[in-house]
């Protein structure tokens, strides 16, 4: 979902959104981690809130690879999983400044 890219993009925080939806904030904080039993008046009103329409709220904004990589992983132990977490970590970082 798309509300976190969306509310942060605006300059809110979570409090500040529920408050202009009218949600509680741990609604806001449940649905940005993957809570997939939000109802629609809840989407609606932070749609009316963020002044989007709700389908903006739930279109999935990741490239084909990112869905891959993202079903692949699902697929793995969970040992396995934070193997490659540690990978992708240890990839991610800039590398030390050279001496």
């Amino acid at each position: 979902m798309n509300l976190q890219r969306i509310r942060r993009a605006r300059g809110l925080n979570q409090a500040e959104l529920a408050e202009m939806a009218k949600v509680e904030q741990s609604m806001i904080s449940k649905i940005e981690n993957g809570f997939d039993g939000v109802t629609l008046r809840v989407l609606r009103k932070l749609a009316a809130a963020l002044d989007v329409e709700v389908i903006d709220l739930l279109s999935d904004d990741r490239t084909v690879a990112e869905r891959a990589l993202v079903q692949s992983f699902r697929g793995l132990s969970p040992e396995r999983q934070q193997g490659w977490l540690d990978m992708a970590r240890m990839i991610a970082e800039p590398p030390p400044p050279k001496p």
